[in-house]
């Protein structure tokens, strides 16, 4: 009963993550995972998972990239963070996880995270291959 209970805590105490689905490319799929809120002083995730059609995989060479608009309230930590399969595409069961904060100065309440997350994606079969710059538009909520 104590795992029940403990279990329930943290699944309602865990900040959430919301999930948006973006079908803007024709071959790709992409599931957006952000949190609903942010801590001032902490940083969190935004991860992205990609679901190609048969025939087309996702590169990881090119690196993805997150780009945020200028005198956006949030700024990317680091590079993105994701698995490669055995061929050395992206593994597609794991998301590409980006961390990102509050800028300093940006008040709290509802801030937009807005940019283009740049990727590689190719044809197996006809050995085509383009770049994608996927339109990033999210609230989250800024807390002290």
């Amino acid at each position: 009963m104590k795992i029940i209970l403990t279990l329930l805590v943290i699944v309602f105490l865990s900040p959430t993550k919301e999930q948006l689905l973006l079908n803007d490319n024709e071959h790709i799929k992409l599931e957006i995972q952000k949190p609903d809120k942010i801590s001032i002083a902490k940083a969190n995730e935004i991860s992205f998972l990609f679901e190609p059609i048969v025939g087309i995989h996702v590169n990881t060479n090119p690196l993805f990239e997150l780009k945020l608009e200028k005198n956006s309230p949030f700024e990317i930590v680091g590079k993105a963070r994701f698995q490669k399969n055995e061929k050395d595409y992206l593994d597609i069961n794991t998301p590409v996880a980006f961390s990102f904060k509050v800028n300093k100065g940006t008040n709290v309440g509802t801030q937009t995270l807005k940019g283009k997350l740049n990727y590689f994606y190719c044809s197996d079969k006809d050995g085509w291959c383009n770049r994608f710059s996927q339109p990033i538009d999210v609230s989250i909520e800024v807390i002290p």
